[in-house]
């Protein structure tokens, strides 16, 4: 799945749980944020590797717990990496590595943005616009970062 799918099917089943949209949307990208980077540098030998491990997830959500000190915090970020882990099925997920050897796919990367993937990032801005438009929760989260990015590029002018 991409980006858009990945926050628009998490945010919409993280307001059914009443967890924090916004928190469990942008965790949805984390497996990501570690993986790939590391992947195009070298250092990993997969796109998918360690940061889309159910020992990951857990281990990420209990450092958020650690931190924030907020149970509701660390179970949403977890619950949005978990849900990244769900949408990137069927493809290869090294559930439990380490503890399970894998052979992982190897090769160069390459990236084809089929009509699969354009249907699955469509769904995820059309639930994104409907929790907009229908939660005034998550409403209020989204106009509150804007309003931080906005006093930031001010301060910075």
């Amino acid at each position: 799945m991409f980006i858009l799918g990945h926050i628009g099917i998490t945010a919409f089943l993280a307001s059914i749980l009443g967890l924090p949209i916004l928190i469990a949307a942008i965790s949805s990208q984390i497996p990501d944020l570690i993986d790939k980077p590391l992947f195009l540098l070298g250092i990993f030998p997969s796109g998918r590797y360690i940061g889309h491990t159910l020992l990951f997830v857990i281990l990420f959500g209990f450092m958020t717990y650690i931190i924030t000190k907020r149970k509701v915090i660390s179970i949403a970020v977890s619950f949005g990496m978990l849900m990244h882990l769900f949408e990137d099925l069927p493809y290869f997920i090294p559930w439990f590595y380490p503890f399970i050897n894998y052979i992982f796919p190897t090769g160069p990367f390459e990236f084809q943005y089929t009509l699969k993937l354009f249907l699955l990032d469509l769904t995820g801005i059309v639930l994104l616009v409907a929790l907009y438009l229908k939660n005034n929760g998550f409403k209020k989260e989204i106009n509150d970062v804007r309003r931080v990015f906005v006093k930031i590029i001010k301060s910075n002018s």
